[in-house]
């Protein structure tokens, strides 16, 4: 029998993405490629959205993309902005940290508004829990997803998955996803609270005021280009805080890139999934289709989600 998610998170939910919306399109964190954003932009468009760009949008400052003084404020013009109903990050890369204790969060609390992205992007997905009590969402950044110049049948094949579970989300709507993985898991419903993304900037902001505190959670976590034994000390890192052994599933999404670096032994990803499955008295389901990877979901951090685990898989509703 499968139990029934919860009516409420107790965060608030944003506005939906109305058909033909503005989306304000900026890059908080890492330069973005020119060329890359326009045929992002291009795709978004072609969706029948209006698109606003951020005034420093292609800007590049060392590694960032502008100042930090000038990707604070496109992010204020935009959430202050009523015509605007979401944002959307360019990409992510590393600099959004830098700019969470600038942020007016009661604006963003204020504004309502879908905000979405990944990677980097986790660190404004959490605070935006912690600080405005707003849902938000894990998903696709407009240069890093929605640049179709790659046409191979997978890549296609992928975007169109990426779009099916991305458009309706924002819209309001409820999704269910199959994942067929066996797991060594005994038969399960778990209901919970949403929350999680990038390993990385969830262990860097333990500790700070930018980390909600979810007990009984839904805590999906996916991570790139790290080596497994650092995966696992990040693991670690959460368990340590009290954090993993607070929830009620962790949903492993695509560790794309962390593979062993050499050394005395191969420590690979499968020793760090074993090592978290002994730390913990909760499911740690694998095959979650979230990451850097094209074919990717898009999830409500701090939404309400429910997961049916069976002999061939689990269902993940939301």
């Amino acid at each position: 029998m499968y139990a029934q998610p919860a009516v409420s998170s107790g965060f608030t939910r944003p506005r939906p993405l109305p058909p033909g919306g503005r989306i304000g399109v900026f890059t908080p964190s890492g330069a973005v490629d020119p060329d890359r954003l326009a045929r992002g932009i291009a795709t978004l468009e072609s969706r029948g959205y209006t698109v606003v760009r951020a005034p420093h949008v292609t800007d590049q400052h060392l590694y960032f993309g502008g100042t930090d003084e000038h990707r604070v404020a496109d992010f204020h013009l935009m959430v202050n902005d009523p015509a605007i109903d979401a944002m959307m990050m360019s990409r992510g890369g590393y600099g959004f940290s830098r700019l969470l204790h600038l942020v007016d969060w009661d604006a963003v609390r204020l504004s309502q508004k879908t905000f979405i992205g990944f990677s980097d992007f986790t660190a404004f997905n959490l605070a935006a829990l912690a600080r405005a009590n707003l849902v938000t969402f894990a998903g696709p950044g407009c240069a890093t997803d929605f640049d179709y110049s790659d046409t191979s049948p997978e890549v296609v094949d992928a975007h169109a998955f990426m779009e099916a579970h991305c458009w309706p989300v924002l819209a309001g709507a409820a999704m269910t996803v199959r994942v067929y993985n066996e797991q060594p898991i005994a038969p399960k419903a778990i209901s919970g609270t949403l929350w999680g993304s990038n390993l990385s900037l969830l262990s860097h902001l333990v500790g700070t005021p930018f980390l909600p505190q979810i007990n009984d959670g839904i805590l999906f976590i996916e991570e790139i280009d790290e080596d497994p034994y650092a995966v696992e000390r990040q693991f670690v890192q959460l368990f340590h805080a009290g954090i993993l052994q607070r929830q009620r599933a962790l949903l492993l999404g695509d560790f794309t890139d962390c593979n062993p670096s050499g050394g005395r032994f191969p420590y690979a990803m499968s020793h760090v999934i074993d090592y978290v499955r002994s730390l913990v008295d909760v499911p740690v389901l694998t095959g979650l289709p979230f990451g850097h990877v094209a074919r990717k979901l898009t999830l409500p951090q701090g939404g309400p989600a429910r997961v049916d685990i069976d002999a061939s898989g689990y269902t993940l509703s939301y």
